[in-house]
C-alpha cells in the first residue's frame, strides 16, 4: 500500500468540499507555540484555541504526522527527529497543508470541511502546537512560509523535574512515549522529542535526559528564531503567564491578531489534560539533587533566550 494513502484520501476528500482558495485562507499565517516539553504549552494551547477568532486541528498535530511515515525521523539512521527543508518537498508542503485543513474546526467544534464559507466570512486564526516542533521550524517555515510563533519557555528547574516525572510515568505506562523500542536504546522507549545527540544518553539518568531535552529543545528554537524578523515571532515565559496572566494573555492576544477583551484571571488556575500533578513553584525540589548538579551545563542556553528575549523587547 501507499505509505500517503491515507494522507491523500483525507486530501481528496477535502478537496470535494473546498477549493485551494478557500484552504489557504483558513490556513493563512497560522500560529504555532514553541515549547520545550512539559514547558506549560498545553495550558496555553487549549485556552487559546477556546478563544473566539480562533481555530484548530482539535488536538496536536501527531495525529498529522503520522499520516507521513517519512516525516517520523530525520532519516533511516534514527539520528534524531529533526525535521528541516529537505522534508518539505513540494508534495509533502501540499499534503500536510491539506491534512491541517481537513481536521480544521474554529473554536466551538465547526468544522471547515462541513462549512469553508463559513471560515471566509469571518476571522480566524489557525493555532498548532506540539512539542517535537521545536526540533522542526525549519519544515515548518516551509511548508507555512508565512507563520507566526510564540515561544513559551519555563524556568529549568521546575520544567526539567515536570519532565522527569513524565518521563517516570510514561516508562510505567506507555504514556507520552513517542519511540517505543527505540534501537539502540537502553530503556523501553523514549519519550517526547528525539533531539540530536540522543544516543550520548545511553546509560544516563532521568534527570540528564530532561536536561539535555530542556536544553536542546529551547536552543534550537532560539538558534532558529534569531534567523527570522522579529515581528514573526513573540516570546512569553511559563512563569509570568501565571503571576500576570491578564497582561501576559492580553500580549499573546494582540500578537495573534483577534480581538477578546474577557478576563483572563483563571488561566493560572486551570489544569492542561496532559497535567500530571497540580503545579507547584516548590514541586521541583523533590529532584533538587540530581537537577543542582546539571544547572550549569544549561547557562548557555538560559543566557541566548535573555539575549533573545532583550532583543525582541527593544523592538516593542
Amino acid at each position: 500500500m501507499d505509505p500517503l494513502y491515507s494522507a491523500k484520501q483525507q486530501s481528496a476528500a477535502l478537496l470535494s468540499r473546498a477549493s485551494r482558495n478557500q484552504i489557504d485562507a483558513a490556513l493563512k499565517s497560522p500560529i504555532i507555540i514553541l515549547s520545550a516539553p512539559r514547558s506549560g504549552s498545553t495550558l496555553l494551547f487549549e485556552y487559546l484555541t477556546r478563544l473566539q477568532g480562533t481555530s484548530w486541528i482539535g488536538g496536536e498535530s501527531h495525529q498529522v504526522f503520522r499520516h507521513f511515515p517519512q516525516l517520523r525521523v530525520e532519516s533511516a539512521a534514527m539520528n534524531s527527529a529533526s525535521l528541516n527543508e529537505r522534508h518539505a518537498d513540494p508534495k509533502c508542503r501540499q499534503l500536510f497543508r491539506d491534512n491541517m485543513a481537513y481536521l480544521l474546526r474554529d473554536h466551538q467544534g465547526q468544522s471547515f470541511i462541513e462549512n469553508p464559507e463559513l471560515f471566509l466570512n469571518r476571522t480566524t486564526q489557525f493555532i498548532e502546537k506540539t512539542p517535537r516542533n521545536a526540533l522542526n521550524i525549519p519544515f515548518l517555515n516551509k511548508v507555512f512560509p508565512d507563520a507566526r510563533f510564540i515561544f513559551l519557555h519555563r524556568k529549568p528547574q521546575s520544567n526539567i523535574a515536570s519532565i522527569i516525572e513524565a518521563w517516570t510515568l510514561g516508562l510505567q505506562t506507555g504514556r507520552f512515549m513517542t519511540f517505543p523500542k527505540l534501537p539502540e536504546w537502553d530503556r523501553q522507549g523514549w519519550c517526547f522529542l528525539l533531539p540530536p545527540g540522543w544516543r550520548d544518553l545511553i546509560g544516563g539518568s532521568l534527570a540528564e535526559i530532561a536536561s539535555f531535552q530542556w536544553r536542546l529543545s529551547n536552543q534550537t528554537i532560539v538558534d532558529n528564531l534569531r534567523q527570522l524578523p522579529r515581528e514573526r515571532y513573540s516570546i512569553v515565559s511559563y512563569e509570568e503567564a501565571l503571576t500576570t496572566p491578564q497582561a501576559t494573555l492580553n500580549k499573546l492576544i494582540d500578537f495573534i491578531g483577534i480581538k477578546n477583551s474577557i478576563s483572563h484571571k483563571n488561566f493560572a488556575s486551570e489544569l492542561s489534560t496532559t497535567a500530571i500533578t497540580k503545579p507547584h513553584h516548590r514541586k521541583w525540589e523533590k529532584h533538587q539533587s540530581d537537577i543542582e548538579p546539571l544547572l550549569t551545563t544549561l547557562s548557555t542556553t538560559l543566557s541566548s533566550i535573555e539575549l533573545l528575549t532583550t532583543f525582541k523587547k527593544s523592538t516593542n
